[in-house]
């Protein structure tokens, strides 16, 4: 099977024609990818837009102090427990006020943070000594040690706190063995066997306080005030409130190790959907953000801002609920429905008019960005309404008299949710609803707000399909989405999928530090998860940021967009306002 590029229905080229004789991004803009197409059509598919993300260096000699950046967003963060965190919101704002061991370069390369330097390691790899910077603070002046360190990662690997709801927990309970603190600026981190990408994947999580934290068990820290306003920090900046809904406020820490920021003030300003992010962006009300495709055009022609945009390890994909206990596991438990509801979906189409060519259709679960990328594993997947249905019928799912099908008495009928605010992923799931109505599926879209669509996937768990997008780090283990240990309760593998043989070469590849060796199970397992899709990929998305010119020293890349940016406390504002 493979997929036909260049495949497009006779009513989506002539609505590209009659773009093409109006100013297309206007058209769209003013009327919504999916009201214009669906207005077009007489009721035919829908397709609107998705916020996607990038960045700018501004580099000037002389910075200014003093001043303040709006960073706008359209989805509200959800904790600011580093720990706790499962979401880029959450992680956008964590990384402003606690930094960690290492961090990132925006091409992926490993910087020291609170560590003076990379730790060294044993000959074969399962020991790590970190060496701490000398006369590191918190903000409120006490001493940050190594036993801060130790206590961070402890409550994710521990038994002691096993009650604590750790997206981490799957891997650092498996691969941590030890850690040891002889002394206030070491840290002796002791792996249970060789663990490839534990650096990039697991050296960079916020530092939290020990001697604020520490006197609470696992389900106390799971509820702490900490987690809603932390009145310590070790980041560039300090916590001043949250208004949920609305914005969270951060003040200069003048304790930070790298000396005090530029700025006085860092505010995350949470906006109703990715449109309003782009247009505040033009209009000068937030500084920073990222630029919705329909509106690249115009923001990247504007005067004020200035705009990136490059590749990123991040797709958006969709998820059937697996677990055989709900209904959902019951409808999708069959390999062959899993595949035709893919079929059943135009990708290519989505990328052009509903990302505007800002992204590219996805092949593999592993990025095109990523040197384990397989372009052509065991199956592609081309829109083929026709072989979906076939499909569908040959497993027994036949329409009854209202369209609809069904098997022993089971109709293939379920809700579908998402995050209210983000334009792409609200038309997303009207483009799978008449995609799957076409072939006698009945999916009934949900939006919700962005913390409680983390909590479903991660905790509560009573979906039957979700949307949802996902970023990666620099290495290529995708163990934390798609290994069966990490379906435990705040576990991204939260669609319940287990495959032995998936665990197995996802286990193999971070075991080993051969690189080929890496390249070729992670090829492997990309040919087993094109054969059983148990959340497909739609498309791989590119980054674009806006920067208002005002602001200089932001450095957005592919692996630095979220979470901790080793440039924040650089960043300075032209205007010192």
């Amino acid at each position: 099977m493979s997929r036909d590029e260049d495949h497009k229905d006779d009513g989506f080229a002539q609505f590209e024609q009659f773009l093409e004789e109006w100013s297309r991004r206007d058209f769209l803009k003013r009327t919504g990818g999916a009201a214009a197409y669906l207005s077009f059509m007489g009721g035919g598919l829908a397709a609107f837009l998705e916020a996607c993300a990038g960045g700018t260096s501004n580099n000037t000699p002389t910075a200014k102090k003093g001043g303040h950046v709006v960073e706008g967003n359209f989805s509200d963060i959800r904790t600011l427990n580093s720990m706790l965190s499962s979401d880029t919101a959450s992680n956008q704002v964590i990384g402003l006020m606690f930094d960690g061991l290492l961090n990132y370069k925006k091409d992926g390369s490993l910087v020291a943070a609170l560590a003076q330097d990379l730790p060294k390691t044993n000959s074969d790899g399962t020991v790590y000594t970190f060496k701490l910077r000398s006369g590191l603070k918190w903000s409120d002046g006490q001493p940050l040690t190594s036993d801060d360190v130790k206590f961070t990662y402890q409550l994710a690997y521990d038994p002691q706190y096993k009650d604590v709801t750790s997206p981490r927990r799957g891997d650092l309970s498996k691969y941590i063995k030890s850690i040891d603190t002889p002394d206030p600026q070491t840290v002796v981190i002791t792996t249970t066997q060789v663990f490839a990408p534990f650096l990039s994947s697991h050296g960079r999580y916020g530092i939290l306080p020990k001697h604020v934290l520490g006197n609470l068990d696992g389900k106390a820290i799971n509820a702490a005030p900490f987690n809603t306003a932390p009145n310590v920090t070790c980041g560039a900046f300090k916590f001043v409130k949250w208004d949920k809904g609305q914005q969270v406020t951060m003040e200069r820490n003048d304790n930070f190790w790298a000396g005090p920021p530029n700025l006085d003030q860092w505010i995350y300003k949470v906006l109703p959907d990715s449109v309003a992010v782009t247009n505040q962006l033009k209009t000068g009300e937030i500084d920073i953000g990222p630029v919705d495709p329909s509106h690249f055009d115009a923001v990247k022609s504007a005067d004020n801002v200035a705009v990136t945009e490059f590749p990123v390890p991040t797709f958006t994909f969709y998820a059937y609920q697996l677990d055989a206990a709900k209904k959902g596991g019951k409808l999708f438990s069959d390999k062959a429905v899993r595949q035709a509801l893919l079929f059943a979906l135009n990708r290519d189409q989505v990328v052009s008019a509903v990302y505007f060519g800002h992204g590219s259709v996805a092949n593999s679960v592993e990025p095109p960005i990523s040197w384990a990328y397989k372009d052509k594993p065991q199956v592609l997947y081309s829109f083929d309404k026709a072989k979906a249905e076939s499909m569908l019928e040959s497993a027994g799912w036949t329409k009854g008299s209202d369209g609809i099908r069904a098997k022993n008495g089971l109709k293939l009928k379920f809700d579908m949710i998402t995050n209210a605010g983000n334009k792409q992923r609200e038309s997303m799931l009207q483009v799978m609803q008449q995609s799957w109505k076409d072939i006698g599926v009945d999916a009934t879209p949900s939006l919700i707000q962005f913390p409680q669509l983390v909590s479903q996937i991660t905790n509560i768990r009573t979906f039957d399909m979700f949307l949802v997008g996902f970023n990666f780090d620099e290495d290529p283990d995708q163990g934390q989405l798609w290994h069966s240990r990490n379906t435990v309760a705040g576990g991204f593998n939260g669609f319940d999928f287990k495959n032995s043989d998936v665990d197995s070469l996802l286990d193999q590849a971070v075991g080993t530090l051969d690189k080929t060796k890496r390249k070729q199970l992670y090829g492997q397992f990309q040919d087993i998860m094109s054969d059983v899709v148990p959340a497909p990929i739609i498309l791989f998305n590119h980054g674009i940021w806006g920067v208002s010119k005002r602001v200089q020293g932001a450095d957005f890349g592919p692996f630095n967009q979220f979470a901790t940016r080793p440039w924040n406390h650089n960043v300075w504002v032209t205007d010192g306002k």
